[in-house]
């Protein structure tokens, strides 16, 4: 009697040591799990405990694991084999492209009727902002790449706002705007790309200058982090959904009959992404208002 008393303690001793074991290994499993759904893809799964049944589980794990990375690795090549195709027939339109616009400008300047002038003005801005789209998609493709990185230097950001609203002088002019500009006293120096930060200023004043229905004011504050603000007036027909305002292609009805490609905020995104930055849009009332936050 007691060798079977003894022999059902020693059973269950290894009974609770093998259930502890199973546990312990289940938590390792779990976390080993939590650490892969984070983003690190790259490892399998480990195991401590000799089990048929564990061991299993862990190899149809793993065997899943290598199929997600075998697709993650997939879809990346063909995002950047897209972006190069884009990238490739966006380049080779554009010659041909500038070659028949130069072509309609010739025949615009000849001897024509008053009917054929009308028809090559159509042709022509129909031509034009065929160009910009390519142009853009070209641009989009090329900045998107892991290719493109930011070379970063202290760059004054005042200086900046200041040459670039002085380039666009002539736009705003034709459109019979004149910005208003407050920037801080002193110069606002920011560890950015100049060039990529020329780029985002350019994208936002031609945006703002297509729709604004009033003065556009532009605001640099230095709080810690340096904030630009930019801010138009817009009409309420324009119908903008500010969360979608950064998405490719995406245009307002009004921005659509303006010829818009819907691409010029998403190069916004893009490069601010690039400079470690961020960028919201804002209805305030009938203001739109663009936060570019470095």
């Amino acid at each position: 009697m007691l060798y079977i008393i003894i022999l059902l303690a020693i059973m269950l001793v290894t009974l609770m040591f093998r259930l502890f074991s199973l546990r312990k290994q289940i938590r390792n499993i779990t976390k080993q799990l939590i650490e892969l759904s984070a983003g690190n893809m790259d490892k399998k799964l480990d195991i401590s405990l000799i089990d048929k049944d564990v061991t299993l589980l862990a190899a149809e794990i793993n065997k899943n694991l290598t199929k997600q990375r075998e697709l993650r690795f997939n879809m990346i090549r063909s995002g950047k084999h897209l972006k190069e195709s884009i990238a490739n027939i966006s380049h080779d339109l554009r010659t041909p492209l500038t070659s028949m616009i130069g072509y309609l400008q010739l025949l615009q300047k000849g001897h024509v009727t008053l009917e054929q002038r009308e028809q090559i003005v159509i042709t022509l801005r129909k031509a034009n902002h065929l160009q910009t789209l390519i142009k853009s998609f070209y641009e989009l493709a090329v900045l998107d790449s892991e290719h493109i990185q930011p070379e970063f230097r202290n760059v004054n950001y005042s200086n900046v706002i200041m040459d670039t609203v002085a380039e666009c002088a002539t736009m705003f002019e034709q459109r019979g705007l004149h910005p208003q500009i407050s920037l801080p006293e002193e110069s606002v120096f920011v560890w950015t790309d100049e060039e990529m930060l020329r780029r985002i200023l350019q994208n936002l004043l031609d945006n703002a200058a297509r729709y604004a229905m009033s003065d556009i004011r532009i605001t640099l504050l230095n709080n810690g982090r340096t904030e630009l603000i930019l801010t138009n007036a817009i009409s309420s027909s324009q119908d903008i959904n500010p969360a979608r305002l950064f998405d490719r292609f995406y245009t307002s009805d009004v921005s659509r009959s303006a010829g818009s490609t819907g691409l010029g905020l998403s190069i916004v995104k893009i490069l601010t992404d690039k400079l470690r930055g961020t960028v919201s849009a804002e209805l305030i009332g009938d203001h739109l208002q663009i936060k570019i936050v470095l």
